[in-house]
């Protein structure tokens, strides 16, 4: 490029700062470009910075609003209810559980449990029962009778939902969903073998145990605790409690 070239580029090249960068940053000479400059680049990057985080939060939440689809659809195939029925479940996220249920979760020191999605069933919907909880690990999914879930006196007392978050944890923990069913249908303790391997089996002793640990956490004494499993269980599932209880209270 010739020397006359190079004079008129530059004449360009002025006439395009003096176009785009206001007068006070043109009086402060090479520095006050520079920092124009930077700070232009700076605002970019940011607006570009924002563009991505909306993009990932709507991502997010178009894969949840599908979640939640997918649960309602599981939830009517498995309570088979009507149609209309599905609008009186709730559902909420553990993060989101009311404070009288938080010191469950953080128990557990584990953040994957955050999007446990808990579905709160009417009591007339609700198929199990005498028993309050339930888990689908699988589908990190909690449910739990809406009577027992707005209990104002002593609620949860004995700390299910503690158990049923363990029961996600220990999926989550698991190689895969198989093995995680494998475990539900070996026996824990083969001394203890009945004819089923419920409640004794390695996953039943991991939610168990998380559960009693939190209640001894919380002052609950022993008796305590197989009192309140009481209301639950019969006389041949309390040797597996007992044994449980051993290695968290001491024999």
């Amino acid at each position: 490029m010739s020397v006359e070239g190079e004079s008129k580029l530059t004449d360009q090249q002025s006439e395009s700062i003096k176009t785009e960068t206001p007068d006070e940053i043109l009086t402060g000479g090479p520095t006050g470009l520079a920092t124009f400059f930077l700070e232009k680049e700076r605002l970019k990057a940011n607006k570009q910075d924002e563009s991505k985080k909306t993009q990932i939060r709507d991502e997010l939440s178009g894969e949840r609003v599908t979640e939640r689809e997918n649960i309602k659809k599981y939830l009517h195939e498995y309570l088979g209810f009507n149609e209309g029925d599905i609008e009186k479940i709730k559902l909420l996220e553990a993060m989101d559980l009311p404070q009288n249920y938080q010191a469950q979760r953080e128990a557990l020191h584990d953040e994957r449990l955050d999007r446990v999605t808990i579905a709160i069933v009417p009591d007339a919907l609700w198929i199990k029962g005498s028993q309050p909880s339930e888990s689908n690990a699988e589908k990190q999914l909690i449910l739990i009778k809406e009577s027992y879930f707005e209990a104002r006196e002593n609620p949860d007392e004995i700390a299910w939902m503690c158990h049923e978050l363990a029961h996600c944890q220990n999926l989550l923990e698991a190689e895969s969903p198989e093995e995680y069913q494998d475990n539900m249908r070996k026996f824990a303790f083969d001394d203890l073998k009945l004819e089923h391997p419920y409640p004794n089996n390695p996953v039943e002793l991991h939610a168990f145990t998380k559960q009693f640990q939190y209640l001894k956490e919380q002052g609950k004494s022993r008796e305590g605790i197989l009192t309140m499993l009481g209301e639950y269980y019969g006389e041949q599932d309390f040797p597996f409690f007992n044994r449980l209880l051993d290695g968290v209270y001491g024999q």
